[in-house]
């Protein structure tokens, strides 16, 4: 049996010294996964179907590309990303926060035009894997609040996590 959960050997063995050795990398997991166990909408039972069911304005899931609205499905394109409206969450039944997730798979920095907020809501960012000088994630409840909410520049190869609240 190829399966490794069926060997005994070095290929399952956990090596508890890369624990220190990759600590860094051990607290950016810890951070995304509590981050999905505070949001709601990241755990819906339901299939994201792209309608405002529950008359809030937004669709539960909206697809965007470098400009706010409008994906780039084109072969060339490098960039995608989505927001999650947390008022559709469990079936606008535990209403949570925006959640806004870019990907820029490119060579170079790219912008990001970024969907409005309603409500008087204000864009946040909980992971930033280009930010410099950083683990690249905040503690919940800690993210900083984005500067500029109309936009955010990608860094090269990097993927960004805004919270709305």
């Amino acid at each position: 049996n190829n399966n490794t959960y069926c060997h005994d050997s070095e290929l399952t063995w956990f090596d508890w010294n890369l624990v220190d050795q990759n600590s860094e990398m051990l607290t950016f997991v810890q951070g995304l996964i509590a981050f999905r166990k505070a949001h709601q909408a990241l755990r819906n039972r339901w299939h994201l179907t792209g309608r405002d069911t529950l008359g809030t304005g937004y669709p539960d899931i909206s697809w965007h590309g470098r400009q706010a609205w409008y994906p780039d499905w084109s072969a060339e394109s490098r960039s995608v990303a989505f927001m999650l409206c947390g008022k559709h969450a469990r079936g606008g039944q535990q209403p949570d926060d925006y959640i806004y997730v870019a990907f820029n798979s490119d060579w170079q920095t790219h912008g990001f035009e970024l969907p409005q907020l309603p409500d008087g809501r204000q864009w946040h960012v909980a992971v930033n894997t280009g930010a410099v000088g950083s683990s690249g994630i905040w503690q919940l409840g800690e993210e900083p609040r984005l500067e500029e909410q109309s936009h955010i520049l990608l860094a090269d190869r990097s993927s960004v996590v805004l919270v709305g609240h």
